[in-house]
C-alpha cells in the first residue's frame, strides 16, 4: 500500500510534464447531457488530447485504439447491460483509464451495477465540508459542489475524502488498467464548460489512470453513432439497444407534428436540412444541428403526457425549418412558439394555457408590453419569450391566419443563403414585405429598436438593397 501511494503520488506530480497522449471517449449511451458532449473534455483534456462521444450501445463500442473512458452514473431507464460491463473489463484489463462520476441515489443509477464487480458501492449519504485531498492531491484545493459518500474495500486507494474521512474520490487497478470513482460534485456541470473545478489535479490524474495503454495517434479517433438507422418517410431516425423501445412512439409524434410545421409555415425544410432524427436517453431535452435533430426520449413524461413532445419537435424541427438564416433575437422562443401553434392545431389545451402563463411573466416585468426591448443584452428572458409569442399572435390578429406562413415564403424568395447575416431590423423587413404594411413603426412601438435604414431587405430604404 505504502508503495502504490508512493507511485500514485510521483504519478499525479509528474504526468502534466509527459508526452503520454490521451484519446478520450465521453459516453452519452447511458444518458445524454449536454456537459458530457464535448465539454468535459474541453475543460480537462490538453489541446494535444482527442475526445469523442459515443452515442451508440456501450456494449458495441470500440475502444482498441483509445485509452480513456468516462462514464456518468447513467438514467434508471437505460441499465448498463452485461455487454457493456464486459466492455469495460476488458478495457481495463487491456491497461485503459475508466472515471466513472457518481451519487448514490434512491433508486441507484445503473452505474452500481458496474461498481459492484469492483468492490464499490455509492452511498447515499451526503459528503461533508470540508474535503480533504490525499497523497499529491492534498497539496491542491478542493472546490466541491455536492455529492454522497463512496463504500469501497481493501483494493481501492481514496483520493480524497470528506470532514468524515469518508471517500469522494478514490482508485484502484483493474489488470493493467485504473479505475477512478468519483462523485459527481468534484467536476464541472455547466454546459458552456464555464466551471473547470479542480482541473489543476484532475488532468495529470486522468492522464497517469490511462498511461498503460498505448494507443496510436495517427491513427483516426472517431465518434461512434447510434447503430440502428430506419427509414421514416424523408427521415432517417437513430437510435441504440437502450433508446429502441422508445423509437416508435417517437417517429409517430414526428409524422403528426410535420404536415403542422408545413402548413404553419407554407415552406418546406431549408434544403438539406432535417433529414436525421436521433433519440437521445434523456429527459432533459434535444437540440439541432440542422441536418439532424436529437430528441429526449422521455421528455416531459413522454410516453404518458404526449403535449411536451409535441412541443419538443417542432421546436427541434424549427430550428432546422428556418435555415440557413436563424432568426435573431427570438430564435428560441419562435421555434417553441410553432411548437405551440402545431400543439393548438392539434387541440391540445396545454398549448394555449403554456403559452399564456408566458405571456403574463412577460407582462409582470413590461406591464404594456412596450417599455423594455428586447433586443437590449439585458432583456429579461421571461420578457423576451413573452414578448416574442404577444407580438406573433399580434401580427396573426393584425393580418390574419397564415401571416407566419407568408413571413416564411418572403424570407425564402428574399434572402439568399449566401448572405452573411440576418438582423432584427432584416427581419422587421421581412415582415413589412410578407404584409405589405410598413411595419417598423408598430415593431417600435412594442420597444424594438428596429430602424429601416439598417436593412438593404426594405423596398423603400437607402441602404443599397439589391432586391428591391
Amino acid at each position: 500500500m505504502i508503495l502504490s501511494l508512493f507511485l500514485l503520488s510521483m504519478c499525479v506530480s509528474t504526468a502534466a510534464a509527459s508526452p503520454h497522449r490521451i484519446h478520450s471517449v465521453s459516453d452519452i449511451s447511458q444518458e445524454f447531457t449536454f456537459y458530457m458532449d464535448g465539454r468535459f473534455a474541453r475543460q480537462y483534456l490538453r489541446q494535444s488530447d482527442r475526445d469523442v462521444r459515443n452515442w451508440g450501445s456501450l456494449g458495441n463500442l470500440d475502444l482498441s485504439n483509445a485509452n480513456l473512458l468516462i462514464l456518468t452514473g447513467g438514467n434508471p431507464r437505460v441499465p448498463y447491460t452485461k455487454a457493456a460491463g464486459e466492455r469495460i473489463v476488458n478495457f481495463l484489463n487491456d491497461g485503459g483509464g475508466v472515471l466513472i462520476m457518481a451519487d448514490g441515489s434512491d433508486p441507484m443509477p445503473p452505474a452500481t451495477s458496474i461498481l459492484t464487480n469492483f468492490g464499490a458501492t455509492l452511498k447515499t449519504t451526503r459528503a461533508s465540508k470540508p474535503l480533504k485531498g490525499l497523497n499529491a492531491i492534498g497539496e491542491h484545493d478542493i472546490t466541491y459542489r455536492r455529492g454522497t459518500t463512496l463504500q469501497l474495500s481493501p483494493d481501492w486507494t481514496p483520493l480524497i475524502v470528506d470532514a468524515a474521512a469518508q471517500p469522494v474520490l478514490a482508485q484502484r487497478s483493474v489488470g493493467k488498467g485504473t479505475l477512478l470513482l468519483g462523485s459527481r460534485g468534484l467536476f464541472g456541470q455547466k454546459p458552456d464548460a464555464s466551471d473547470p473545478i479542480n482541473a489543476d489535479w484532475i488532468q495529470p490524474l486522468l492522464n497517469q489512470a490511462c498511461a498503460a495503454k498505448t494507443i496510436d495517434p495517427s491513427k483516426p479517433h472517431r465518434r461512434t453513432w447510434a447503430e440502428h438507422a430506419q427509414q421514416s418517410g424523408p427521415l432517417i431516425v437513430e437510435y441504440h439497444d437502450g433508446t429502441q423501445p422508445m423509437a416508435a412512439a417517437i417517429v409517430d409524434v414526428y409524422e403528426d407534428v410535420r404536415p403542422h410545421l408545413r402548413e404553419i409555415t407554407g415552406v418546406e425544410p431549408a434544403p438539406g436540412m432535417l433529414k436525421r432524427l436521433l433519440v437521445l436517453p434523456t429527459g432533459g431535452g434535444g437540440f439541432s444541428s440542422g441536418a439532424r435533430i436529437a430528441i429526449g426520449a422521455w421528455w416531459g413524461g413522454f410516453p404518458e403526457n404526449r403535449y411536451p413532445m409535441v412541443e419538443l419537435i417542432a421546436h427541434e424541427a424549427t430550428h432546422s425549418w428556418v435555415l440557413p438564416h436563424p432568426e435573431p433575437v427570438w430564435n428560441e422562443p419562435i421555434a417553441t412558439y410553432l411548437g405551440m401553434l402545431t400543439g393548438r392545431r392539434m387541440q391540445m389545451p396545454e398549448a394555449s394555457q403554456r403559452m399564456q402563463a408566458q405571456i403574463d411573466k412577460a407582462r409582470a416585468l413590461d406591464p404594456d408590453l412596450t417599455a423594455i426591448d428586447p433586443m437590449a443584452a439585458d432583456a429579461p428572458r421571461h420578457l423576451i419569450w413573452g414578448k416574442t409569442y404577444f407580438i406573433f399572435e399580434q401580427l396573426e390578429a393584425k393580418h390574419g391566419p397564415g401571416v407566419m406562413a407568408k413571413y416564411f415564403q418572403t424570407k425564402r424568395a428574399h434572402v439568399p443563403a449566401a448572405r452573411p447575416n440576418y438582423t432584427m431590423h432584416d427581419c422587421v423587413a421581412i415582415w413589412s414585405r410578407a404584409t405589405g404594411e410598413d411595419l417598423f413603426p408598430w415593431f417600435q412601438s412594442y420597444g424594438f429598436a428596429v430602424d429601416a435604414e439598417q436593412t438593404d431587405l426594405y423596398p423603400t430604404s437607402t441602404a443599397g438593397n439589391t432586391n428591391k
